[in-house]
């Protein structure tokens, strides 16, 4: 008898461990959820976080904090959250400088298989940018000014999205820069308006201020846009390949799969929001909603190329 209630005793403390740790994971999020964007305030990542985490901290209940750590072309910051708790309430800004290109052409302690994506947001069009006294009034210019002498060009890391494809943009017509690297795009727009540097490659978010403003020009971009008209694309030009960068959020890899679907349930009402399509849009990001496995397997098969790429790069 004694053994049968003891057995009785243990079932039924197991079953309130199984139901307590049920609830707690049904409840989520309890507390404030910390986004950490890797690269510096006023930039592409960081704008297009804070709008995401503006929306969907209503729809959580909770506040959505952004948090700027910055150091090592992004790799301080996303190593900070690949060895962070895997509950949930650490999150990665995520892009193609720091989870797919970053990992191969650098020694890091984390790769892709660190994390686990939660959401795409938003990709923005990479553009050369000058400031508006620049010389060069056009791509042409400034390929021709590029092969007579010393051109400076602002970007973000010698590993970044930034600096990878304009050497392949480079490389195709025929030109080299000196780059300057900052701790963001935002960084070396200061950087092109200022006259400390020639040019920049960047996004939208961060050099469309400058230009709305009249204090830079976007020579050439990614793809056109309505609100900078009349700048040429790169294809019109004859390079090949596509140039652009994202924004997305990941976790640690180990997160509850609970915890992904309720951010991506979040995201997924907000993204229909005509007042969260509207900030996206005044800051020049173009809205790409996506998650799920055809994103992830699209997101492994350009690790894969970066990869080989790199490879070529350290023979």
């Amino acid at each position: 008898m004694k053994s049968s209630k003891k057995i009785l005793a243990t079932l039924t403390a197991a079953l309130a461990v199984t139901l307590a740790s049920g609830a707690a994971l049904a409840e989520y999020p309890e507390k404030p959820i910390n986004v950490i964007v890797p690269w510096g305030a006023g930039g592409d990542s960081d704008l297009t976080t804070r709008i995401w985490a503006d929306a969907v901290e209503k729809e959580l209940g909770v506040p959505v904090v952004v948090i700027n750590k910055t150091g090592g072309g992004g790799v301080v910051g996303t190593s900070f959250v690949a060895r962070a708790k895997k509950d949930g309430y650490t999150l990665i800004n995520a892009g193609l400088s720091n989870m797919l290109i970053t990992p191969n052409f650098s020694k890091t302690p984390y790769n892709f298989d660190s994390f686990t994506p939660v959401v795409k947001m938003t990709s923005v069009p990479l553009a050369v940018v000058v400031a508006k006294d620049s010389p060069y009034k056009t791509f042409e210019d400034f390929v021709a000014g590029a092969k007579s002498k010393r051109v400076t060009q602002g970007s973000w890391g010698a590993t970044s999205s930034g600096t990878i494809q304009a050497n392949i943009i480079a490389e195709q017509m025929g030109y080299k820069v000196k780059y300057v690297h900052a701790k963001g795009a935002a960084n070396s727009m200061v950087s092109v308006v200022g006259g400390h540097i020639d040019s920049a490659v960047s996004f939208p978010p961060a050099f469309g201020p400058h230009v709305k403003a009249d204090r830079a020009r976007a020579l050439v971009m990614n793809q056109k846009m309505d609100a900078f008209p009349g700048v040429p694309t790169f294809a019109d030009y004859g390079v090949k390949g596509s140039f652009e960068g994202w924004s997305g959020v990941f976790a640690p890899t180990g997160v509850p799969q609970d915890v992904v679907d309720k951010l991506n349930a979040a995201t997924a009402k907000v993204m229909k929001d005509p007042k969260v399509l509207a900030a996206y849009q005044n800051i020049g990001a173009i809205v790409d909603y996506r998650h799920g496995a055809e994103w992830i397997s699209d997101m492994k098969e350009t690790y894969g190329i970066m990869k080989e790429a790199a490879a070529k790069v350290k023979k």
